[in-house]
């Protein structure tokens, strides 16, 4: 699956703010705190207007930015780490790259939903920390039957390789679900939701499809970015 195509997927549940600057610190409500590294800490905090929490999960992985990015470049995988994801649907050539849909599955009473998604990477020319941003569009898939369509979705993934060769991974979403949602399955989804994709993704990374020799190995340009740079100590991944 070419890489260029994944952003298009990277939305799990719910919309956020970019993470191209740090929101402060103390308006945030830990809900989890990393017993160790490697360990996932988790955040949410309220949104005004809305009864769905942001919110934000973070963890340092022993593994390069090239192994992270082979599994987050494996679309046909995200049902099995992302949470509460029941499959993607991407169609290139009638799209485009940056688009793909994406189906959630329903926790009840909850309906299943669906959203489109526009995606974009970027990578800091300093840091090379590779940050994926994506939103919720309508601009080329009609609503489906059977799902109820997430009006707004505003998603970021951010992989920082670190001077050791591990990985730190921010996750942060926020999203409107569309039709009414219960407040216990909001505040259920915000604690759980980063969790979950977090330690999901973790555990994908082990696997021997994603243990790469260098970033050659990895598809394509991504959309928006420029052909990725990555640190020495982050080109292959250290498992083989």
């Amino acid at each position: 699956m070419p890489l260029r195509r994944i952003a298009a997927v990277l939305l799990l549940l719910f919309p956020t703010t970019l993470l191209a600057q740090p929101d402060s610190e103390a308006e945030w409500e830990q809900n989890r705190k990393a017993r160790e590294r490697g360990d996932v800490s988790t955040y949410a905090r309220p949104v005004e207007g809305s009864s769905i929490n942001q919110f934000r999960g973070i963890v340092e992985v022993p593994h390069p930015l090239v192994t992270v990015m082979a599994v987050i470049s494996d679309v046909a995988n995200f049902d099995n780490w992302v949470f509460q994801c029941k499959g993607t649907e991407m169609r290139e050539e009638e799209w485009g790259p940056e688009h793909a849909r994406v189906m959630i599955r329903g926790i009840w009473p909850v309906s299943d939903r669906d959203v489109l998604v526009r995606s974009h990477y970027e990578q800091d020319p300093d840091t090379l920390a590779v940050t994926v941003h994506s939103t919720a569009t309508d601009d080329v898939f009609d609503e489906q039957r059977g799902y109820v369509r997430i009006p707004a979705l505003n998603n970021v993934f951010r992989f920082e390789p670190l001077d050791d060769g591990w990985t730190r991974i921010t996750f942060q979403t926020f999203v409107n679900p569309g039709g009414a949602i219960p407040a216990w399955l909001s505040n259920f989804v915000s604690t759980r939701a980063p969790l979950q994709t977090l330690e999901g993704m973790k555990a994908q990374m082990d696997k021997d499809a994603y243990q790469l020799r260098s970033p050659e190995e990895l598809p394509s340009i991504l959309p928006g970015s420029p052909q990725l740079v990555f640190p020495d100590n982050h080109r292959a991944s250290t498992r083989l």
